[in-house]
């Protein structure tokens, strides 16, 4: 069985001071559900619950990823 479609609201905000660029994927008023960070031409996501690692080819993929697998193993 699938899941009902569900829109999730996110934040990301940009993490200043670090070595590579990194970004923090936020739900509004709930929780950080990870982390981005952009190295070696690819894009390292690190859910923060669990410090799974999820990489993509861009940023957008990236956080799409971390969607999926809050939506699937958190929620």
């Amino acid at each position: 069985m699938s899941k009902k479609p569900e829109n999730i609201n996110v934040e990301i905000n940009e993490l200043k001071g670090k070595e590579n660029p990194t970004w923090e994927v936020i739900i509004p008023n709930k929780k950080t559900i990870g982390t981005i960070e952009k190295g070696s031409g690819r894009y390292r996501a690190t859910t923060s619950k669990t410090n799974n690692v999820l990489y993509a080819k861009s940023l957008e993929s990236s956080i799409n990823d971390l969607l999926s697998y809050f939506a699937l193993h958190e929620k």
